[in-house]
Order: structure tokens, then sequence, then C-alpha cells
């Protein structure tokens, strides 16, 4: 029996406490009745040690992504409060999804859609500095949150990230990319809820740029567009 199934805790010690007892007072017994009180101190401490591990355990796996290990969208709505809501100070939010990933996994099964998420989370990770938090919202969308970051070093941040991604494949052998959208907080949003919108917005933003810009590519041979262009610039053509 171990010691680990709770109910065999409890049991052992009760049964330790109640030993020290009956040897105390029915025997006198005092050697052999401090024996069992240590010893059945001894368990409560581990039955304590293994509750405490248990529930961090448990927290932790309640605020992250079971996928890819990053943050989750509890965690990262958690965050964004905490910021939002004493003594706030500046911080920016990244919000990025993949390009062509719903294409891929169609293509390619769910386990490439899976693989390359995982890739995805691992550049996010090598990519951001310890006090930032990165998050899987769900699906092929992930945000990161930089606090005390202005425009300028989300920007710097994004640009990173994008030339990141370009070193991972997808199962098509074509570099993986993503849309990426900027909010900072306070002048673009007070609240978490309107700092995601304002992200998303502008995430949306940068799709119409590179479809329109890939759009004039088309239709205008001798313009020439960046077709890797940042998620954060409007995308230009030379004529």
């Amino acid at each position: 029996m171990s010691l680990r199934t709770p109910i065999v805790g409890v049991i052992s010690h009760a049964a330790l406490a109640i030993a020290g007892l009956v040897a105390a007072v029915a025997f006198s017994a005092w050697p052999v009745a401090t024996a069992c009180f240590a010893a059945a101190a001894a368990v409560a401490l581990l039955r304590a040690r293994r509750a405490e591990r248990g529930a961090s355990e448990w927290r932790r796996a309640s605020q992250h992504d079971p996928l890819t290990g990053v943050g989750n969208y509890r965690k990262l709505h958690e965050t964004l409060h905490a910021q939002t809501a004493q003594d706030p100070q500046r911080f920016a939010l990244l919000t990025l999804d993949v390009d062509r990933f719903k294409e891929i996994n169609e293509a390619h099964g769910h386990l490439e859609g899976d693989r390359l998420l995982q890739e995805v989370g691992r550049i996010l990770v090598e990519n951001v500095r310890g006090s930032d938090v990165v998050a899987r919202q769900g699906g092929d969308e992930f945000s990161v949150l930089l606090p005390e970051a202005d425009v300028d070093g989300a920007t710097m941040l994004a640009q990173r990230i994008e030339e990141a991604l370009g070193t991972i494949e997808a199962a098509d052998h074509a570099p993986v990319r993503a849309s990426i959208g900027v909010a900072i907080f306070p002048q673009d949003g007070a609240t978490p809820d309107d700092l995601l919108e304002k992200a998303d917005l502008d995430l949306r933003r940068t799709k119409e740029r590179r479809r329109a810009a890939l759009l004039l590519a088309d239709a205008d041979a001798p313009a020439s567009v960046d077709g890797t262009v940042a998620a954060w610039a409007t995308p230009t053509t030379a004529a």
C-alpha cells in the first residue's frame, strides 16, 4: 500500500495516532507512544506536501495549453486583467495567427497541423523575454503580452518572430508566416477586451494588406512586391 493514495494516507495517520494514544494511556509505554506520534506527524507532513504539489500542478495545468505548452486563454486573460487592474503600467500585446493554417491542416492532416502549432509555440517562447507571457488563444491564434513595452519594442519583437517563423517549414515545404497585430496599453484600450479587439483588428488589416499586395503583384507583373513584408508594415510596390 502506498501513501500516494489519499485514503491510505488518512488511514495510516489515524492508525498511528490511535496507536500512540493507546500506548500512552493504556500501557504507559511512552517510548512507543512517542514513536507513533512522530510517525503520525511525518505522515501528515507528507500528505500536506503532496496536496500542495498537487494543487500547484493543477494550477499550472489549468493555465497552460496541453498541445504547445504555452499559456492558454485563461492564462492570457488573467494576466491582462492583472496588468490593467491596479497601478497599471504601459505594456504591449501582440496577437498573431498562422497564415494558410486551415489549408495546411486540411491538406496534410491534423497531426501536421498540431506539429506546426507546436513549432510556432516553440518559436514564440524562444524569442521573448522571461517576463513576457506567451499564450495560445485557440486554433492557430497566439498572443504575447510584453510588460513595460511600447510600440517600438512590440515592433522589434514582431519582426524577430516573423523572421524566426520563416526558418521552419510547413508540410508543403513553404516557409511559415504569420499575420501579427499590435495593441498598446493604455492608448489602444483600457480593458483586456478592448486591447484584444484592437490587436485583432490590426491583425485583420495586415491580412487585407497582404491580399491586396498579392493581387496587385499578379495584375501588374513589372511591379515588385516583397512577399515577406512584415505584419506591422504597409506593403509597398515599385513601379
